[in-house]
């Protein structure tokens, strides 16, 4: 059979394909072992550091049964709380001394990550859907499937994750039940667009998606039996990759007189026997079907067709929708959006007649700044309270439409709009017009927890810059099929280890930046070379003198 190493391995039949992780363990189990069994020896007979009933420590070797999982989010929580409490039982013994700059402390974050934007170390998630109830507003909805449209876009993960397999029993079976949703979608129409995420392996999506959690590896094949647990298999971005190309394949197959099937795969189209792909839709490079649907769209329109709707149950793809609907020139927009009993047609056309242009436009920014995939949500502050605080502060609208057209210019006139548009969010009675000065006022006239105030305008500067990307370099391109998007590190992000990770501030700390908990290790007089000393400060309980002489 020759080496399993050299390549994928895998069950030979469930076609369950090996984890790096389990490879990398069963490789070095033989060796890790004798190494354990010299370290008990040397520990408790030759050394005698160790008693020979003490507790060996499990290996946590990862099986292949078994792939184990991880979670870090109440260790992170925990390591917040100690170090507020740390940090703040400082400051109280400081002050009994020294005077503070209260102002210089909340320009500061008390952790190295803000808490307004971070849990645990990592982007604050929340409900994007609340979106649509302020879009939709008193909108009635269509809840029957017969639109009169002239083509439709899916969005072909979304499908994929509502369209489960049921009782089908290999993928060759659930290719058919795929191909029989998209002709009855075709009834009606004489054109269908089936869009499908690329991935790729430095996007800025990685975190998110390793949130959700990894599946088991599995490859796909006609005869490949359907895994039993499909939410699962689709945690795996292999096996979604593998499983989108086969679907393309499958539809582009199909031929029904003069209607057409287009199907992306990779970067490039695939369409039934009875089509022509247009350069205008390949080659694309976006990464997320959720953008390109709307190069497909844009096609659409320009070859004649005036009635469009788009099968999604994504928010950002409404978002996009209304924020370019004016610029595609189609006289109807639709959204059939949700599944079950929240399943909806939401008219684009409508919702960008009730709000007007200027905030139709201005839609993608505001949409990243409160939060998406890949920016964080605010605090305890959706979208709901986010979109209340845009209608009491109209003027917001010129700095959101401005960073979605032109991302690059982050002015400081700007940067003041968003921070007292950020001020509403969490006091709607507030005169003040900076994020700092809500902070100290929030925290101590109101009580505040630490969580519950803005973040610092070192941090929501970063912040910005995040959203400004998403909205004007991603979002505000969808239109065009190869957009030149720059490199995230000049936008709130950073490389590390091969993967983009946050950039939360510029600026340290509290417990780094406030000379006021500056404390010395002297034992003896304070002079020379002693911190506090040198800073002009008097010592506090804090050094280790005890205070008990004068930095001066």
């Amino acid at each position: 059979m020759g080496n399993p190493f050299m390549e994928e391995s895998m069950d030979l039949n469930s076609k369950v394909v090996m984890p790096e992780k389990v490879v990398k363990d069963l490789k070095n189990i033989y060796s890790l072992g004798k190494e354990k069994y010299y370290q008990f020896m040397e520990e408790r007979f030759n050394a005698n550091s160790k008693s020979i009933g003490d507790t060996i420590p499990r290996n946590k070797l990862v099986m292949f049964s078994k792939p184990g999982t991880e979670n870090h989010k109440a260790a992170g929580r925990l390591t917040e709380l100690k170090n507020d409490r740390a940090l703040f039982s400082r400051l109280y013994i400081a002050s009994q001394t020294r005077e503070g700059d209260v102002d210089e402390f909340f320009r500061h974050e008390n952790q190295s990550t803000p808490p307004s934007l971070a849990t645990g170390g990592q982007m604050r998630q929340g409900d994007k859907h609340n979106l649509l109830d302020c879009l939709e507003g008193n909108l009635t909805h269509s809840h029957n499937n017969s639109l009169d449209v002239d083509c439709k876009v899916l969005d072909g993960p979304a499908v994929v994750h509502f369209l489960g397999p049921g009782t089908c029993c290999t993928f060759e079976d659930y290719a058919k039940v795929f191909l029989q949703y998209v002709v009855k979608e075709l009834d009606t129409v004489s054109r269908i667009d089936i869009v499908w995420d690329i991935y790729k392996s430095d996007s800025l999506k990685t975190v998110t998606r390793e949130k959700r959690g990894c599946g088991t590896r599995r490859r796909v094949s006609s005869s490949t039996r359907i895994p039993g647990n499909w939410p699962a298999f689709l945690r795996n971005t292999e096996n979604k990759e593998e499983l989108f190309r086969f679907l393309a394949q499958k539809c582009a197959h199909f031929y029904e007189g003069t209607k057409v099937i287009y199907s992306t795969v990779d970067d490039q189209v695939v369409c039934s026997s009875r089509g022509t792909i247009s350069s205008a839709i390949a080659p694309c490079s976006h990464e997320e079907a959720d953008s390109r649907i709307f190069v497909h769209i844009k096609d659409m329109a320009q070859q004649g067709h005036t009635r469009v709707m788009i099968r999604t149950v994504d928010t950002d793809v409404v978002v996009m929708a209304v924020a370019k609907f004016l610029q595609i020139g189609l006289e109807e927009l639709w959204v059939a959006f949700g599944t079950g009993k929240n399943y909806r047609h939401i008219g684009i056309h409508q919702i960008v007649s009730r709000i007007g242009p200027e905030k139709s436009q201005a839609l993608s920014f505001f949409h990243a700044f409160t939060g998406c995939d890949t920016v964080s949500f605010f605090s305890n502050r959706g979208k709901k309270s986010a979109w209340q605080a845009w209608e009491a502060y109209p003027d917001a609208t010129e700095a959101f439409h401005a960073l979605c057209s032109r991302p690059h210019d982050i002015s400081k006139v700007t940067m003041e709009t968003l921070e007292r548009f950020v001020v509403l969010m969490y006091d709607r009675t507030s005169e003040l017009q900076g994020v700092d000065a809500a902070r100290r006022h929030l925290f101590s006239k109101k009580s505040r927890e630490i969580e519950n105030i803005p973040p610092t305008s070192a941090a929501l500067l970063q912040h910005t810059k995040r959203a400004a990307f998403q909205a004007g370099h991603i979002w505000d391109q969808c239109l065009v099929p190869k957009p030149f998007v720059p490199s995230p590190g000049d936008w709130g992000w950073e490389k590390c280890y091969g993967q983009w990770v946050i950039v939360w501030t510029t600026l340290p700390e509290a417990a780094k930046a406030c000379h006021e908990l500056l404390s010395c290790k002297c034992k003896k007089t304070c002079k020379g070379n002693c911190k506090c000393h040198r800073a002009n400060l008097q010592c506090t309980s804090l050094c280790a003198c005890d205070g008990q002489c004068y930095g001066k």
